[in-house]
């Protein structure tokens, strides 16, 4: 499962706000600067202090970002650029850049040796 896909399962679990929150947080994180490991805390710490209304619907959700968590962010630096584009939904905006400046940046974000 990569980043989009777990932002759309995350998002059909409930109509619920906060839940909708958890999935917008993610794709959020597309758009910042912070690095794997910063989504890693930021959303560990999102997901323990958001209050959703059923204990089954933060089940669903914390059971789907932590198995996201073990498969992409955890194991992060034994991947290939590649495999941690696709799993951070960032391919396209990776073959889009024009600076190599950009370029470090997003090595950067996905802790890449390029950076």
């Amino acid at each position: 499962m990569n980043l989009d896909e777990l932002e759309q399962q995350i998002r059909a679990i409930s109509a619920d706000p906060a839940v909708h929150g958890v999935a917008s947080q993610l794709a959020a994180w597309k758009d910042s600067s912070a690095t794997a490991d910063e989504l890693s805390i930021a959303m560990e710490r999102y997901i323990g202090n958001v209050w959703i209304g059923s204990d089954q619907d933060h089940d669903r959700v914390y059971s789907l970002w932590s198995a996201f968590r073990k498969e992409s962010i955890e194991t992060i630096r034994g991947m290939t650029m590649n495999e941690r584009l696709y799993s951070f939904g960032l391919l396209d905006r990776f073959y889009a850049l024009q600076g190599d400046s950009d370029r470090q940046a997003l090595y950067a974000k996905l802790h890449a040796g390029g950076a």
